[in-house]
């Protein structure tokens, strides 16, 4: 069983005015990070990159990844009809209240990448490699934060790793008449943090026997396709996310499923297996008419 142990959420308190308390949950998310880029860190000179110049990078793609992680929860919370306790800046950057998703801050984090790449010359899609399994690694850990917290719970369920979630849930999980306290329910933390470890495994497997065959880029798609694919089926055990009016459809999944898509997509490409017609498009607009000759007077 998932829940045999029950775990103070505050680590310590560190001694400062009435007292400032240290979470599990950002120790945990923390350490993730620091394994992601331990990781990434000897890729990228196994490469023959530049790991310092991932490392500046990696800080400044941290901080845009925190910021749009909380932007967009926030934006789903307005938009579900939840968002009244957001009625000032400091309830909205308030992040030690709950509430980030990852699939905002990685968009965030791929558009400052992206500009930091271009600002720096270096290659993207080489560093776009590396950061795709530093990041399933990264989130696979920092999942577990959430099963401290007793959060990101999905409905309730009689199978034997089903866990007790103490209240207050998710609605409707809150009602306790309906839902008693020995109620048991999927641990979606747990589904998703084993299918990002697997992910991992897979895609350094990979990278050690095609490090030098694989164009660039290819193994930043697999990534794509691994995580947006695997991220929709959990979004399937997620009650707490907006959905598409009264479908079962998600926000979050059809933004995964987009990534998974665009990752067939990048594989595709940069393996120059498009279809003849896209690339012929695609050189064509690359191609810029002459501006006519002005005519002298």
């Amino acid at each position: 069983m998932l829940d045999f142990l029950q775990i103070d959420p505050v680590a310590f308190t560190i001694p400062i005015g009435d007292g400032f308390d240290i979470h599990w949950y950002g120790i945990i998310v923390t350490l993730g990070i620091a394994v992601g880029a331990w990781w990434a860190g000897r890729e990228v000179n196994r490469r023959g990159g530049n790991p310092d110049e991932f490392y500046n990078g990696l800080i400044l793609v941290i901080v845009a990844g925190f910021i749009f992680a909380r932007g967009w929860y926030v934006i789903q919370e307005v938009v579900a009809g939840r968002g009244a306790q957001y009625d000032s800046f400091g309830s909205i950057i308030n992040v030690r209240a709950g509430g980030l998703n990852i699939l905002g801050g990685f968009i965030g984090a791929v558009i400052l990448a992206y500009v930091y790449i271009r600002w720096r010359r270096v290659d993207f899609w080489l560093y776009a490699d590396v950061a795709g399994p530093a990041l399933l690694i990264a989130q696979a850990i920092g999942r577990w934060g959430n099963f401290i917290n007793q959060e990101l719970h999905g409905q309730p369920t009689d199978l034997p790793w089903g866990i007790m979630i103490d209240p207050p849930r998710t609605p409707p999980y809150n009602d306790l008449v309906q839902y008693p306290l020995d109620t048991r329910f999927h641990p979606t933390f747990f589904y998703e943090s084993l299918w990002l470890f697997l992910g991992f495994i897979i895609l350094v497997l990979l990278n050690r026997r095609n490090r030098d065959k694989w164009p660039y880029g290819t193994l930043f798609g697999l990534f794509l396709i691994w995580w947006g694919g695997g991220r929709a089926w959990v979004e399937i055990f997620r009650p707490d996310q907006p959905t598409f009016g009264n479908s079962p459809i998600t926000y979050s999944m059809v933004i995964s499923i987009l990534i998974a898509l665009s990752g067939v997509l990048i594989v595709l490409y940069r393996n120059n297996k498009l279809p003849k017609r896209l690339t012929d498009r695609r050189k064509r607009r690359r191609v810029r008419k002459p501006k006519p000759k002005r005519e002298s007077d």
